[in-house]
């Protein structure tokens, strides 16, 4: 698999990428040669002697001219790897981002102390907490928490998808997920409903309605997808030629 290297000068301009580009799933290597559209490939983050290394897929590649290099968009990019490349972006303030859950709360790691909530709690930092403290109560809590973690209004791209792709999700949920413009503009989550077994026709096919034509062709590529959501992208995308 090639490797791709993203070499970044200084924090705010770290800071900056992972605003803009990498914490919504996706990288611009300027420069970059050697892949085609729709490779896979890793891509390495490089930034004072320090790496992060990330999954991804070519989505867009100019040879020649002004803004050359290759677009990225990343793979399998979940809550987890977004809570660990967050980590890798914020190094300096780590231990800033996990705050006590609760005043007096005793002091202890993340999943200690989310472990220890009663369910009133949970739904309060479901509500409320950091990405970390969100992280651990939707792996240890599941279920119990979905509803208050989507009612987050800071709740990432990411979460929703992970949120998304779980099988046990109720189809009443992922209606209320392809419902939402903003989720549902998003390709992880997109990805994430369109491979989800309990996702109705319907769902599929507001996804497929909003997708770009490159997700269209990998769609109807990928054998990931069952056979049936494969042929609905293909034929979406007879309609769209």
């Amino acid at each position: 698999m090639r490797s791709l290297t993203l070499t970044v000068g200084d924090r705010a301009e770290l800071q900056t990428l992972f605003d803009q580009d990498l914490s919504k799933g996706r990288a611009f290597v300027p420069g970059a040669t050697g892949v085609a559209a729709f490779d896979a490939c890793e891509l390495c983050v490089e930034h004072a002697g320090r790496t992060h290394k990330l999954q991804a897929q070519v989505v867009f590649v100019k040879l020649e001219g002004l803004g050359c290099g290759v677009g990225l968009q990343l793979s399998s990019f979940d809550v987890a790897a977004l809570a660990e490349l967050t980590a890798f972006v914020h190094t300096a303030t780590a231990k800033s981002m996990e705050p006590p859950l609760l005043e007096g709360g005793a002091p202890g790691s993340v999943h200690d102390r989310i472990r220890s909530l009663t369910p009133v709690e949970q739904q309060k930092v479901a509500a409320n907490g950091t990405l970390p403290e969100r992280v651990a109560l939707e792996r240890l809590f599941g279920p119990n928490v979905w509803e208050a973690l989507l009612a987050n209004p800071r709740l990432t791209l990411p979460e929703v998808a992970t949120i998304a792709r779980k099988g046990t999700v109720p189809r009443p949920t992922l209606e209320n997920l392809a419902g939402h413009p903003a989720w549902l503009a998003a390709p992880e989550v997109q990805r994430a409903l369109l491979s989800n077994p309990r996702s109705t026709a319907a769902v599929v096919a507001k996804v497929l309605q909003v997708m770009a034509r490159s997700e269209l062709v990998l769609v109807g590529r990928q054998t990931s997808y069952s056979h049936s959501i494969r042929t609905a992208a293909k034929k979406k995308l007879e309609e769209i030629s």
